[in-house]
């Protein structure tokens, strides 16, 4: 009996010494191995994800992407162009299983796309939960 009493405690204390993973530092950890092993990836003819990051004091997932070709164009983003960009990432986004448990963490998500051949910003779009949910 007395032999069962010890296994349990050292059974709790070991259960209650492992390492506990916030959401946060899932989604960093996530981000991270996101871009080691997918990045960069072609997403289409004009397009290249470069890296994802997570940004927990803004809880914040941003998609870091470089456009060639035709698209790479800043003339090309006019208003009316973001905006329509804009619904069309937030309906994907709602749409999404994967990025459920995102979602239902309330996290920002921010998809930044440069220039291949001047590097600089062309586009960003930021979601909100008030926009996704």
């Amino acid at each position: 009996m007395k032999r069962n009493v010890w296994m349990g405690l050292a059974a709790l204390f070991l259960l209650g010494s492992c390492n506990y993973e916030t959401f946060e530092e899932k989604c960093a950890r996530e981000a991270r191995e996101y871009t080691e092993k997918q990045c960069p990836r072609r997403i289409d003819p004009y397009t290249v994800i470069d890296s994802m990051t997570f940004d927990a004091s803004e809880r914040e997932l941003t998609y870091y992407y470089t456009l060639e070709g035709e698209l790479d164009d800043k003339e090309l983003m006019s208003a009316d162009l973001l905006d329509d960009f804009e619904t069309s990432l937030c309906k994907a986004l709602v749409i999404s299983v994967e990025m459920k448990a995102y979602k239902e963490h309330d996290l920002n998500f921010r998809y930044t796309y440069v220039s291949q051949s001047t590097g600089e910003m062309l586009a960003t779009v930021r979601l909100t939960p008030d926009m996704y949910k």
